[in-house]
């Protein structure tokens, strides 16, 4: 991350107000990997995706600097962890934030000695995000890789 571009990450609950915002950082942020992967971009079936996905998870808003960047959504059990969302406005890519919430995931699943996973469009290059940060390529579907991060395969390793 650029220090001298962003100088604090935070996230906050979402609320209502928020929608608007996280349904335009949903649709700028899957645009290309949605034509890349598809082929073409249905404005009508993302409305549908981003609406599904936002009414079923409690979401948080990602912060740089007090500024709106994008959305989250973790889900939490006794036994893991589950990243559901991770969404970042396409210009706030590429400067860490995302490796910042990656990480204080990883932490946690480390703390708690328990798996994170999450799955990611075989088409979206944060798949390579996730594989840096720890997270394996555990399963796949025709359009989705699964991935995880292992607290229990680091110990084996050691």
């Amino acid at each position: 991350m650029n220090p001298e571009k962003y100088k604090h990450i935070s996230r906050r609950l979402a609320n209502a107000e928020d929608y608007g915002f996280a349904r335009q950082a949903h649709h700028r942020a899957y645009r290309d990997v949605v034509v890349r992967q598809f082929g073409e971009w249905d404005e009508n079936a993302q409305d549908k995706f981003f609406e599904s996905g936002w009414s079923n998870s409690s979401h948080e808003i990602i912060l740089c600097d007090g500024m709106p960047c994008g959305y989250c959504s973790r889900i939490e059990n006794e036994n893991s962890i589950t990243l559901n969302e991770l969404v970042l406005l396409p210009e706030f890519q590429g400067q860490g934030i995302g490796s910042a919430i990656l990480s204080e995931t990883i932490e946690k699943a480390k703390t708690e000695n328990k798996p994170a996973s999450l799955q990611v469009l075989k088409e979206n290059r944060a798949a390579e995000l996730y594989q840096r940060t720890g997270f394996k390529i555990v399963g796949e579907t025709e359009t989705h890789y699964k991935m995880e991060f292992d607290p229990d395969t680091l110990e084996e390793k050691k």
